[in-house]
This record gives C-alpha cells, sequence and structure tokens, in this order.
C-alpha cells in the first residue's frame, strides 16, 4: 500500500511545528511536506492555486487573515469532533477554519527594571501614565496580532477610545518593533519595561533564561478584557489528500497534541481537556467579548490608520 502524502502551507514559522509534523508521520505513516510561506501572503497563494490546489491543510497564525478570505470558496468546512464544543469564536461559522492554539494577549514584563509584581500594570490605561513613560513597546502591524487587538478595542468601546488610547501610548514613548519576537528581545537588550506580546512569546522567552515576568491586563469584572487572537488550522477546497488532512486536524486538536504544545511552546490549548501546566487555561481569561467577524471587518481600516501613526513595518526586500 502506497504511503499517504500530506502537503501542507504553513503561514505560521515561529515556533518551528516540525517534532508535531514528525510525531503524525510516526503515528500515522503519513509522509507530510510543509511549504513555509510568509503570513500575510499564504492565502493569496491559496487563492491563485484555487482551481488546481497544491496543499491539503493551512496552518497559520491569524483568525481574522482566514475568516477575510473565507468567502473565496477555498476551504472545505470541517466539523471536527472537538471543534463542536468550541465557543463560536473560535471557529467558522461554517467549520472551514478551525483555531488549535490561542494567543492571549499579555504584558511581558523586566522583571530588571520592574522587580516588585505590585509595580506591574493591571491595565492598558496603566501603561499610558508616566511611571512607564519611554519603557513600554509592541509589534507594528507586520502581526496581526497588533492589528486584530486594536480592532477588538474599537469594537468594545469606540474609535474615540482606541485612537485616543493609542495617542496616550505614543506620547508616553510608545517604542515599536517590527515582530513579537523582535519586540521580547529588544525588552532585555533596550531596557524597556514593558512588551505587549502573546503569552506564548512570554513562555518561549522565558525557557530561555531571560528575566521576565507576565502580567494579565483588564482582568477585573466588567474591563476591557484581553483580546485573544489564535493560530487556526484549514482543509484546502479540493484536496488531493482530504482523508489525511482531516486525520491531521484531529490529532492537532487532539488533547495529547495540545498538551505537548503547551509544554513546548506555551501556547494555550483550546481543548478543555489537554493538560495546561503552566500555561493558564483558556477558561481563566477574561476575553474582549468581540467577534472574529467584527474584528474582520475592522482589519483594513485598522492597519491603515496605525500605518499613519507610525506603525507600519519596514518594506521587505
Amino acid at each position: 500500500m502506497a504511503r499517504a502524502t500530506l502537503r501542507i502551507y504553513s503561514g505560521r514559522n515561529r515556533p518551528d511545528l516540525t517534532p508535531i509534523y514528525r510525531l503524525f508521520e510516526g503515528l500515522t505513516d503519513t509522509k507530510v511536506e510543509v511549504e513555509m510561506i510568509y503570513h500575510l501572503d499564504v492565502e493569496r497563494r491559496l487563492i491563485d492555486e484555487r482551481d488546481d490546489p497544491q496543499a491539503d491543510v493551512l496552518i497559520t497564525n491569524s483568525q481574522v487573515a482566514v475568516e477575510a478570505v473565507r468567502g473565496t470558496d477555498i476551504f472545505e468546512p470541517y466539523r471536527a469532533e472537538v471543534a463542536l464544543a468550541y465557543d463560536e469564536w473560535l471557529r467558522a461559522p461554517d467549520y472551514s477554519w478551525l483555531s488549535f492554539t490561542a494567543w492571549p494577549r499579555t504584558a511581558m514584563v523586566n522583571r530588571r527594571v520592574l522587580p516588585d509584581p505590585a509595580s506591574w500594570p493591571r491595565s492598558l490605561e496603566d501603561l499610558a501614565t508616566g511611571r512607564f513613560r519611554g519603557k513600554i513597546s509592541m509589534a507594528t502591524t507586520n502581526e496581526e496580532t497588533t492589528v486584530s487587538q486594536i480592532s477588538s478595542i474599537r469594537a468594545a468601546k469606540g474609535d474615540d477610545y482606541a485612537w485616543g488610547l493609542i495617542d496616550r501610548l505614543l506620547a508616553n514613548g510608545l517604542r515599536t518593533y517590527e515582530s513579537n519576537k523582535a519586540t521580547r528581545e529588544a525588552l532585555i537588550r533596550d531596557r524597556n519595561a514593558v512588551a505587549l506580546v502573546n503569552s506564548s512569546n512570554f513562555h518561549v522567552f522565558l525557557m530561555e533564561g531571560n528575566p521576565v515576568g507576565e502580567a494579565w491586563l483588564d482582568q477585573d469584572p466588567g474591563g476591557l478584557g484581553t483580546h485573544i487572537e489564535a493560530h487556526v488550522v484549514a482543509l484546502v477546497k479540493g484536496a488531493k489528500s482530504q482523508g489525511a488532512g482531516k486525520a491531521f486536524i484531529d490529532f492537532l486538536l487532539s488533547a495529547d497534541t495540545q498538551t505537548l504544545l503547551a509544554r513546548m511552546f506555551g501556547e494555550t490549548p483550546v481543548n478543555p481537556s489537554a493538560v495546561t501546566g503552566t500555561v493558564r487555561p483558556l477558561a481563566e481569561i477574561r476575553r474582549t467579548p468581540v467577534s472574529v467577524a467584527k474584528i474582520t471587518e475592522l482589519r483594513d481600516s485598522t492597519r491603515a490608520h496605525l500605518a499613519k501613526k507610525g506603525f507600519a513595518p519596514p518594506a521587505r526586500d
């Protein structure tokens, strides 16, 4: 019997999921081929190949990016068993994309600058105060999580509040870096006090031996909550190895794989049966209560406004 081959397009390039692919190969005798594609280009690649799909599965790092192209009919809905119990924001309405780990936004704290946890921020508004002047940082619009976080604030509290907050942060000396990775590395190098990143960035950076802590913002009852994006997986419509694609999605969403992702990369499981370890369970995070559809609707205008404010990333070669 010929060995099945699963071809994956990955817009998620960090952390590298190679251990997960190798494990799936070992358990199923399926050969996995992965092509890494820049995360802002991967959906366009699938659209261009719509008449002759070359991939079976898409993996990428943004719900909003895949929701924005869902109407182009490039995905095959798949009602994976685990996803049937998902909250609505963790999947497409028609199950054409499914979240596989969550990206809560937190404040990563430089413990050399702020050694006392009592001095750590408790809200985004805290970062606009004088005690954090010139010591706060976040990624440019090169990261979808930056765009999505501001879009969620716009949806929750209106444009006047959201853009006013951005203006206050900029006036307070907000520093921007080209990626979440660059933002976390600069936290120590540039002696920033706080970096707005995804929670998994904190876990990875801590495990590398960096003196960092994690502050959860706006978690009080009635507060704004934290924006939560997610890594997503989708079956490509017309996939040549659709059976292997579905099997891989089931494997990715399983409790064992979710537990492994939490252990390796500090990623927040979406399967409630997974063991989270030191990662805060999704059920214990107060999420900003807005729909993925609304965040997607605001995506382009948020990106454009942030670019005018200096959040545009450096030009790529």
